[in-house]
């Protein structure tokens, strides 16, 4: 393929020179003066601009991936090296990298590609199939003029599952490549990334369902109105917490099994000092306070270091005794917050937390809902009661909780 550039450096030349060019007519846009018909113009033109653009950067990180030069900034791998200079997820950044590595086999989905016929995810689909089958090539190029994406991507699975031959071997595909990827952004954020069988996936969404629409009607009762994908999170989370989905605390004992690297002195101290280490195994640091909240409603397996030596290792059961837990139970059959009427799934709370060295007693112990055990623990939102220590103790005096941030209980 011949292209305008003489050398190496007259194409970067260009390039910046158009990348100037766009520049300043973005910052001189003025789209309140732009009338309707001007204005779907330019978004149509943008939009082939852009195409272009996401040609131009998978075939020129292919080249970084297959010349090794990602080696250089110390990433872990091709993939990593992308997602952090574009600013895009890894599993993005894949995706990106199997097109440009695909699309060389392609030739007129390169072309489509290059002229900004395609998007990055149009593209990603099409090579992705078309190498499995590429006289389904021309098909799908159509596909991707005429159809939605969701149109083409249907196309697309068709044609590699054909490729693949019978019902079971594209089963057994699927099963071999299944996997449960975790990373952490650079904020600290957890992140999960799954691919499984559609069977095993349809169990996790059926699972997921109950949980997640007793959550939204749990916040739509308390006036929130969030994402649906974060309560689809918290029903997550909950399921992993609970292990089941019928609204019924199991009588197995708990679930979770949490491994946790935490220092001595730390433990003791309540909070962490430069040097020290309080972190889940696996996944990363959390809080002293986070750590000793776990001892409460899971299985904790905390390895104790003095240093860099392991001192001890402990296997908590809950912390709170069986016959402590029943009478909480008893106690507290809804979310203790005045108001607040959610009876499933409630967390247990320490009212003066551990790390200030609250006791596990009767007294000390509510039960929270997820939402309001989340702005106690991390909010600053505070719970207190004016009963006295012996009523709490003997189950009395519902009704007299008080629970907001600080300025409302304790004023300025």
């Amino acid at each position: 393929m011949s292209h305008p550039y003489s050398n190496i450096e007259h194409m970067f030349e260009w390039v910046s020179e158009a990348e100037a060019v766009i520049a300043k007519g973005v910052d001189a846009l003025e789209p309140e003066v732009l009338d309707s018909e001007t204005a779907t113009q330019l978004v149509e033109r943008f939009d082939r601009i852009e195409r272009m653009a996401a040609a131009g950067k998978a075939l020129c990180a292919g080249r970084v991936a297959h010349s090794g030069a990602w080696r250089k900034h110390g990433d872990r791998s091709a993939a990593h090296w992308v997602a952090r200079t574009t600013k895009s997820s890894v599993g993005q950044a894949v995706g990106m990298l199997e097109t440009a590595c695909q699309v060389a086999q392609l030739s007129s989905t390169a072309e489509a590609f290059r002229a900004g016929k395609l998007t990055q995810s149009q593209a990603q689909e099409i090579t992705s199939a078309a190498s499995s089958d590429p006289s389904a090539e021309k098909e799908l190029l159509e596909s991707a003029e005429n159809d939605s994406v969701s149109g083409l991507k249907e196309r697309c699975a068709r044609v590699r599952a054909a490729a693949l031959g019978s019902e079971a071997e594209r089963h057994e595909s699927i099963r071999r490549r299944r996997r449960l990827r975790k990373w952490r952004d650079p904020d600290g954020a957890f992140r999960l990334e799954a691919l499984l069988t559609p069977e095993s996936g349809g169990m996790l969404l059926a699972a997921l369902k109950p949980l997640t629409e007793q959550i939204v009607k749990e916040a739509k009762n308390q006036g929130r109105n969030e994402p649906l994908e974060a309560y689809a999170a918290d029903a997550l989370v909950t399921l992993a917490v609970h292990g089941n989905c019928d609204g019924q605390s199991s009588s197995s004992g708990p679930k979770a099994m949490v491994q946790v690297l935490i220092d001595h002195s730390a433990l003791m101290r309540g909070h962490l000092v430069p040097g020290e280490r309080s972190e889940i195994a696996g996944v990363g640091p959390i809080t002293v306070a986070s750590a000793k909240a776990l001892m409460s409603d899971s299985i904790l397996s905390a390895v104790v270091l003095n240093g860099v030596d392991v001192t001890a290792v402990s296997h908590f059961g809950r912390t709170i005794p069986a016959h402590l837990r029943t009478a909480l139970i008893a106690r507290d059959q809804t979310c203790v917050v005045p108001g607040c009427d959610v009876r499933w799934p409630l967390e247990i709370d320490h009212i003066v937390g551990v790390a200030d060295k609250g006791l596990t007693r009767l007294a000390n112990l509510c039960r929270l809902c997820l939402w309001h055990h989340y702005l106690k623990t991390s909010r600053g939102y505070l719970l207190e009661t004016s009963d006295p220590l012996e009523d709490r103790e003997n189950r009395k005096g519902v009704g007299t909780w008080r629970f907001g941030p600080p300025a409302t209980l304790r004023g300025p």
